[in-house]
């Protein structure tokens, strides 16, 4: 494709005029003049992107992470590599397709014989060479090792039992009873551990759907399809998951759960392993935990500003009860090992109960609970006061006996920290009364409650500054009238103004890297005490709270839209508007 430089011109000149002003002489320096100066001021993706608008045809931005990944593999990628064109979005039966050259006779009428005999059309829309081929990057990596193991497969040896594995499979690496390793589907799961570790996500789910099984990867809390494998090879792979994680490889009709090791270039991860059995075989999910990684400081989890320091003093007391608070997935376990690695010194015994353990803290006792065996949270919590700890961690309150021996706990000179599935921090109180914890014990225990949720982070190298809208405007406005300015000027450190959106990178791909929670911390004090003990219900407690400057989960995370860090989009999808 030939893009004609003087004609998108004038559409440069409205989006980026200031990148404009150091071409001279633009009616009379010539074409190739042209090209190279507009080459070295604009990308190529902004240079197609005017042109899209010259042409009509309508510009598609390619960002990998957000592909299609099933949609794709529905097409031939030699195909598609040859005539660069991708398909990145399926609607109502039309497959969107992204052209290098969208006027390309071959290209149309490869697409055309490609679509010949299927239920679906086809929408043409105009995208750099470069995009697209990163797309098809982005999946011939990952696929090509998979392929190429595929074609040599001749079935699995199910001879191995050990625990921790290297994702280098040369023979050279292993000792002379593991040359077993080499075997196709050990390359298969190996390279998909390996991928989805470098790819930095969270979990890994091995799925069988209809005709294939499907492997996704959940990066920043959302999934993506990042593998397609052939039907024949589904029960290969649990199999060897199972064998890694020391589970019944013959048991399939109900769930298993395991963990296991590996070593990747000299860091130690850990997986924690769930089977489920489903229609179409069982599915398994991994858990990835990145010990390499450490505990990180409160700050870095995203709990800032003057609320923070709440938390910081609650956890210094030598009793109460601190809870964390949030559904599954929002970050509470990982909260709690920071809060942990706070207070743990040699001079304390701090005993855990946890369910799995997924984090080893050093000079911490941990120890996992076996519901099968009678071990649950309220008799391991019996069994921990006999151990004279200082404080005490309880992975989950679950039900009534549980609950009431953590109040006995906190009130008998115990610190104890603890998770409690609520949608926010004043959801705590009557959760546990309803649990048949009397107020009057409750008052007295409890010493702080934090809710939070994880929310994406916008990438820093691309995001887009815009402007607020009123409407906007007048939304933070009415979001904060109950603040003080004291309090505002603390928490808002940057233009009031304006917002970021995401836009995508080769870095983070989608505008997007890592994520960050967004969090509410209830302290209890004398009037919260008595509000408890009278049985105030929750519409009254949020009348006192708004009286003294408590910061909600939504009001915390418009601070961070406000600072840059997360888009409102984003917040709004995660914290209930």
């Amino acid at each position: 494709m030939v893009i004609d430089y003087q004609r998108i011109l004038p559409v440069l000149e409205k989006v980026a005029p200031d990148r404009l002003s150091g071409i001279q002489d633009l009616e009379t320096i010539s074409l190739e003049e042209l090209k190279q100066q507009l080459q070295e001021k604009f990308t190529m993706s902004e240079l197609v992107h005017a042109y899209s608008h010259v042409i009509g045809v309508p510009y598609a931005e390619l960002v990998p992470g957000r592909i299609n990944k099933e949609l794709y593999y529905t097409l031939p990628e030699k195909t598609m590599s040859r005539y660069k064109f991708v398909p990145f979005e399926k609607k109502d039966g039309v497959v969107s397709l992204a052209l290098f050259d969208p006027f390309d006779y071959n290209t149309l009428q490869a697409i055309k014989f490609l679509f010949r005999d299927s239920k679906d059309t086809f929408k043409v829309f105009i995208s750099s060479e470069e995009e697209i081929q990163k797309v098809i990057d982005s999946f011939q990596n990952l696929s090509a090792e998979v392929k190429d193991t595929l074609s040599q497969m001749e079935g699995l040896k199910k001879s191995e039992s050990e625990k921790t594995v290297q994702l280098n499979t040369t023979n050279e690496t292993l000792d002379p009873g593991e040359r077993i390793e080499n075997t196709p589907i050990i390359k298969i799961v190996s390279v998909i551990l390996k991928n989805a570790v470098e790819g930095g996500a969270s979990d890994i789910h091995i799925e069988g759907v209809e005709e294939n099984v499907r492997v996704r990867f959940r990066v920043d809390g959302v999934l993506h399809t990042s593998l397609i494998l052939p039907k024949n090879v589904y029960s290969s792979v649990v199999a060897r998951i199972k064998i890694l994680s020391n589970l019944k490889i013959d048991e399939q009709r109900k769930p298993q759960d395991g963990r296991f090791s590996i070593l990747e270039e000299d860091k130690k991860v850990d997986f924690r392993v769930s089977t489920f059995p489903t229609e179409y075989g069982e599915k398994v999910v991994l858990r990835i935990l990145d010990t390499s990684k450490g505990i990180l400081p409160l700050k870095d989890l995203g709990f800032r500003g003057p609320k923070a320091s709440l938390i910081e003093e609650s956890i210094l007391k030598p009793y109460g009860m601190v809870l964390v608070t949030g559904p599954t997935g929002s970050g509470k376990s990982t909260t709690l090992y920071t809060l942990l690695s706070m207070v743990n010194n040699e001079e304390i015994n701090i005993v855990t109960l946890e369910d799995p353990v997924e984090y080893f803290v050093s000079g911490v006792n941990q120890s996992q609970v076996k519901p099968e065996i009678n071990y649950t949270f309220a008799s391991g919590l019996r069994s921990i006061l006999r151990q004279d700890p200082d404080i005490i961690m309880v992975g989950e309150i679950r039900d009534g006996e549980t609950a009431g021996l953590a109040v006995q706990s906190a009130l008998t000179g115990h610190l104890v920290f603890s998770t409690l599935h609520t949608n926010d921090s004043v959801g705590a109180v009557p959760r546990l009364q309803d649990m048949g914890v009397e107020p009057f014990l409750l008052s007295a225990s409890l010493e702080l409650v934090i809710a939070q949720r994880l929310v994406r982070k916008l990438c820093n190298r691309c995001k887009k500054k815009t402007e607020m809208s009123d409407k906007i405007k007048s939304y933070f406005e009415e979001e904060f009238q109950y603040l003080s300015q004291e309090l505002l000027s603390q928490v808002v450190t940057s233009d009031v103004t304006h917002l970021y959106e995401p836009v995508g990178c080769e870095y983070c791909k989608d505008g997007f890297k890592g994520r960050m929670s967004v969090f509410e911390a209830l302290p209890i004090t004398e009037k919260m005490q008595s509000l408890i003990e009278k049985g105030a219900q929750e519409d009254e407690i949020y009348d006192y709270l708004r009286k003294n400057d408590f910061v909600t989960l939504k009001q915390d995370g418009l601070f961070k839209v406000l600072n840059g860090d997360i888009s409102l989009e984003e917040l709004l999808t995660v914290v209930e508007q």
